[in-house]
């Protein structure tokens, strides 16, 4: 199985385009803001047939396409929403894109950030106590799907919380209770709880150098899960991670890994005999006013990718992240999000691992200066002391919500080799325009 991974034509790719961490963009990538009208049927079809899995993180205007057309590159299934699309009221608020940030770009104000063809911005809001105070759409149309990335790994969060708050799952039981196959490995000895808050301590931590090492399962998983149409599927997820070794203690690390997220989807697989799209449908899209259906990408296996293939528009995006906010009644009829969700996730904050692994310091990095950075929890990446909440997705699509002052900021983008130059502006703006 290993052989089979390591020679695949998608790791052979990765190897050839050098992927590091370099931060400059060539030439040859075109602008976003060249697609902000969309692609035209020959750009379309040279994309389509262009498309490697390697694309889904480089940045360049493969992945710009494919960002928008998920369902041209990679085989998906659909999350359906119903009934009429909820309203989303329009409040034009002037200061916005004045607010400055200090960036990897420079210290700019937020027009000029957006301007700035490095940032490769294709869109950005802000609501504020449900209502939209500021959106722009600088590289893409309007309503055109995006990926949204590992921003949408707290979809799975809140529907496992919701599975335990009902009494249907145990978070303290191992996987291996839910999972048969896993029993016996690492991952099934691990409790369903530290699954949930990425602190398993399996090597599967997701970081460059273990995509770029062809040894590696993270390397691996990537090879076997976005390979373009015609390749002849690889292992399956299942078969990988039951074979990657623990080398830390549990719940001594934050080590952030899609991995996690994959075995919890699993897990809500098994516990509601439903597949992954049907139960985001019925349990979050079908409730909150979702204006159009979503998209999530399955593997040659056949397993659903809502780790972070995963695509929508910007508007349901909004209406998505106001579920998370006071304002939650503007797009739904129901709390989707309870109180009791609350209370677990700030519970579940650790400041004491928060360092140990990869993830907690390169987001201590990102928002240096900018208020008390608690930990990660609930598949979000960062919780601060006042109870805002970021979680990141690759290539800089972004999802942050302050609670405490009813702010959204939502964007997505296509960074160049997934460089996150965005990020300070969220808090910026809740720090400096909302918060007293």
């Amino acid at each position: 199985m290993r052989k089979i991974c390591m020679i695949s034509s998608v790791l052979i790719s990765m190897m050839a385009a050098g992927i590091s961490a370099e931060t400059s963009i060539p030439e040859h990538v075109t602008p976003v803001s060249e697609w902000a009208e969309g692609f035209s049927a020959q750009q379309s079809e040279y994309f389509r047939t262009s498309y490697k899995a390697v694309d889904i993180f480089m940045g360049n205007d493969v992945t710009a396409y494919a960002y928008m057309n998920l369902s041209d590159v990679v085989p998906t299934a659909m999350i359906r929403r119903t009934g009429a699309p909820s309203e989303l009221p329009l409040r034009e608020m002037e200061g916005i894109e004045d607010v400055v940030a200090d960036t990897p770009l420079g210290s700019l104000t937020l027009k000029e950030a957006l301007e700035d063809p490095r940032s490769r911005t294709q869109a950005f809001a802000v609501l504020h106590k449900g209502e939209i105070v500021y959106e722009v759409y600088p590289g893409m149309p309007r309503d055109s799907h995006h990926l949204w990335s590992s921003t949408a790994k707290t979809i799975t969060g809140l529907l496992i919380h919701q599975l335990a708050e009902e009494g249907l799952l145990d978070l303290d039981a191992p996987v291996s209770e839910y999972l048969d196959f896993t029993k016996g490995s690492p991952i099934g000895d691990i409790s369903v709880l530290d699954v949930q808050n990425m602190r398993t301590g399996i090597d599967y931590e997701e970081n460059q150098a273990n995509r770029m090492n062809p040894e590696h399962p993270v390397s691996w998983a990537f090879a076997a899960a976005l390979s373009e149409r015609g390749v002849p599927a690889g292992p399956s997820l299942r078969e990988i991670i039951v074979d990657v070794p623990a080398t830390r203690e549990p719940n001594t690390a934050y080590g952030y890994s899609t991995f996690n997220t994959t075995a919890l989807i699993w897990i809500i697989e098994e516990v509601t005999g439903q597949s992954w799209n049907h139960v985001v449908s019925d349990r979050i899209w079908k409730k909150a006013g979702m204006e159009n259906d979503a998209l999530v990408a399955l593997s040659p296996a056949g397993e659903v990718l809502g780790g972070g293939i995963f695509a929508g528009t910007m508007r349901d995006f909004m209406r998505y992240a106001l579920l998370f906010t006071p304002s939650w009644e503007v797009t739904a009829d129901e709390q989707i999000v309870s109180d009791g969700y609350w209370k677990a996730l700030y519970d579940s904050v650790n400041p004491d691992i928060y360092l140990e692994g990869d993830q907690g310091p390169a987001m201590a990095e990102r928002f240096a200066g900018q208020g008390n950075l608690k930990g990660n929890s609930y598949q979000w990446d960062a919780v601060f002391e006042d109870g805002d909440l970021y979680k990141s997705g690759l290539c800089g699509q972004t999802f942050y919500v302050s609670p405490e002052t009813d702010t959204v900021v939502v964007y997505f983008s296509t960074t160049w080799m997934n460089t996150h130059y965005m990020v300070p502006y969220a808090r910026e703006i809740v720090n400096q325009l909302f918060r007293d």
